[in-house]
């Protein structure tokens, strides 16, 4: 399965630009994170490639047709989560919120149950099943948002700074999620300003900025250009900043916390064996 955004452009009601002839590419299997700093455009793409919107000019390709073309077929095989978990959750408990998007495909009742069930288990919020998702915490409604998502099991997961009202508990079960679903041959898209986040789950990267691509590759590339992501606001991956202190004139820099430490063992083990 394959996803082709081309020469996308979008503005918003008073007509600032918010995306300005955007491409990229989304495969099955690997996970593609949307960088930038606010105002970049990165929801707003989440947004179209959802099909909640529309683009001004350009398209979006699912397997070369237009998923505007394809109505409701396309939205029941994309997810999206949103930023703010309010935005989406909408029915008067928990345990009927996350069963909302399985109703959507029309299951039976008995797999609706076991889905909601086994998505509350495995986010740990099965104790607040029969609670109202206005009367709960910020971190306890994001995940009720995410247990909604997990249930429907869509295709094509879109997660808008998934890792925004997470600690870091959350976070590392959010990072292993990913992986998961990457194994299971799902697109995931994930933006963020959160370049630790992105150097730890994607296979490519795409750098925005007021509504353009300006870096687009493997994490490797993209997030060890230090001048790039910090003149448009984007602090560096911890991993990146180190090393280039640590090792100025390297020529490969380690992206992933474990790549990092497996290049200073490396390192120390080569100054010990010359000692």
């Amino acid at each position: 399965m394959k996803i082709e955004v081309i020469g996308v452009h979008y503005s918003y009601p008073d007509g600032t630009p918010a995306l300005q002839g955007v491409s990229l590419e989304l495969r099955s299997g690997e996970v593609v994170s949307l960088l930038g700093p606010n105002g970049s455009g990165k929801s707003t793409l989440l947004l179209i490639l959802a099909g909640l919107i529309e683009p001004l000019s350009g398209e979006v390709l699912l397997n070369g047709e237009r998923i505007s073309s394809l109505g409701t077929r396309y939205r029941k095989m994309c997810g999206i989560l949103f930023q703010d978990p309010a935005d989406q959750l909408l029915a008067p408990t928990v345990e009927e919120d996350v069963s909302i998007g399985p109703r959507q495909l029309d299951l039976p009742e008995e797999e609706i149950k076991d889905r909601v069930e086994s998505v509350l288990l495995r986010l740990g919020i099965i104790d607040i099943r029969g609670k109202s998702p206005y009367k709960i915490s910020y971190g306890q409604a994001a995940k009720v948002a995410l247990a909604g998502l997990l249930a429907q099991d869509p295709d094509i997961y879109l997660l808008d700074e998934p890792s925004s009202s997470l600690d870091l508990y959350g976070v590392s079960f959010l990072i292993e999620l990913i992986q998961e679903l990457r194994d299971q041959g799902k697109i995931i898209v994930v933006a963020s300003q959160d370049s630790e986040l992105v150097a730890e789950i994607s296979d490519r990267v795409y750098l925005l900025d007021r509504g353009r691509v300006v870096s687009a590759g493997k994490p490797d590339r993209v997030l060890t250009d230090i001048e790039m992501l910090t003149s448009i606001g984007i602090r560096p991956p911890t991993t990146v900043r180190i090393f280039s202190k640590v090792f100025p004139n390297a020529k490969e820099i380690p992206v992933r916390e474990e790549d990092l430490i497996r290049k200073i063992r490396d390192f120390l083990y080569l100054v010990l064996e010359n000692r």
